[in-house]
């Protein structure tokens, strides 16, 4: 009977333990951004941070495990708003994401990968392009750090990678290169051909 309780009482302790694995791992505020607090990390930024309009076309592909998605981006930056709409190879859309510094709205098609947080691209996008002193700022709300090694950002939380990424674009040129950045925490990575629109 001791022997017994003794096994109850491990077994709960293993399910409680499962279970916040679980959910932690299937909350998008946890795992679908690289940015510690995505949300948080938003409230702290705004479109016209960036300091300049931006139109461009992008083709992203997001990998993990053997999965890869492969997707066309218009992405539209202009100091009140933020704008970008993804589609499939067959013109589905398959996700849109409108940010005015305030609030995100998105709406995403129910073939979307569920490992795709539209809200958590957003923040890495922001992460990766915005300049420097506005990211270190808003990293902040989470207790983050930003360390730029040569044309690689990284985020630290508690003294590790949650995401490394690099551009081939300068901080005022052009959108027009690759962007690549792996999201250490949720374990994918994200690839980007980008062409800015005069």
């Amino acid at each position: 009977m001791i022997v017994s309780r003794a096994f109850f009482r491990l077994a709960a302790v293993a399910l409680i333990a499962v279970g916040a694995t679980a959910c932690a791992a299937s909350n998008p505020e946890v795992a679908g951004s690289a940015v510690p607090m995505p949300g948080a990390f938003l409230d702290r930024v705004r479109p016209a941070d960036l300091g300049r309009d931006i139109d461009a076309v992008q083709l992203v592909s997001v990998s993990r495990d053997s999965a890869t998605l492969t997707i066309e981006v218009r992405l539209s930056v202009r100091a009140q708003q933020l704008r970008f709409v993804a589609q499939d190879m067959i013109g589905q859309r398959l996700m849109t994401v409108q940010w005015n510094g305030a609030d995100v709205v998105e709406e995403r098609s129910p073939n979307l990968p569920s490992f795709v947080v539209p809200k958590g691209l957003l923040a890495d996008l922001v992460a990766i392009c915005w300049p420097e002193n506005v990211v270190r700022r808003a990293l902040e709300a989470s207790s983050s750090t930003l360390s730029v090694q040569n044309d690689e950002r990284i985020i630290l939380a508690g003294g590790r990678d949650t995401m490394r990424a690099m551009r081939s674009w300068g901080p005022q040129a052009p959108w027009t290169g690759r962007l690549s950045y792996r999201n250490v925490r949720a374990g994918y990575t994200v690839d980007v051909q980008s062409v800015e629109q005069p």
